[in-house]
């Protein structure tokens, strides 16, 4: 299944996605052993379409939810509650102290379903409530040892063979990245940020 694109044709031979007298021998067998996305030609390592990045981002996207499906699973716990396990991680890794309201504006819940969040996961062990070192009237959130142990033990061979594929690069093709996911970035963020 490709990705719908309006407008959208191929980089890589213009003239062959255009020419409509050309023979349709259907889908052709690409030099990577996969079947082409509706093209009748080749294509070779270095060369991508338009619609191929787009397929390839579609594929990592439906892999990296297999990959958040096989952690929930491991960790016995729903996608929400494994979200607010990172943040909590991230924010001791970084040596802060994140208030309930700085848990319940990094998931975009109310303050009730924060509070909600935080019993569940409080009663289950996973964290606990504290005053806030700063501020004895705030409520921080503690992420227990254990807790911060089995999130990285899951998370960390994932992050390495991402790590990975990202020195493998050379500058020149990180830099080609980062313009291609800053661009989809702001293909779909909604306008009305932009406008704040």
């Amino acid at each position: 299944m490709s990705i719908d694109t309006p407008g959208a044709t191929s980089a890589v031979a213009p003239a062959a996605a255009a020419d409509t007298d050309a023979p349709d021998h259907g889908p052709a067998e690409d030099p990577r052993g996969k079947t082409g996305a509706g093209y009748w030609y080749a294509r070779s390592e270095e060369s991508y379409s338009s619609i191929d990045l787009l397929n390839l981002l579609r594929e990592y996207r439906e892999a990296e939810k297999q990959m958040r499906a096989r952690t929930r699973d491991s960790m016995r716990m729903g996608e929400t509650d494994l979200v607010a396990l990172r943040f909590l991680v991230r924010e001791r890794s970084a040596g802060r102290v994140p208030r309930q309201r700085d848990l319940a504006d990094a998931l975009g819940l109310t303050a009730a379903s924060t509070s909600v969040l935080v019993d569940r996961l409080s009663r289950d062990g996973y964290i606990q409530r504290i005053p806030h070192p700063a501020d004895r009237r705030s409520v921080a959130l503690e992420i227990l040892g254990e807790t911060d142990r089995e999130v990285k033990a899951t998370l960390s061979g994932m992050h390495a063979r991402m790590i990975a594929a990202t020195e493998g690069l050379t500058e020149e093709e990180r830099a080609g990245a980062a313009k291609f996911l800053r661009g989809l970035i702001t293909s779909v963020r909604d306008p009305s940020l932009d406008e704040a």
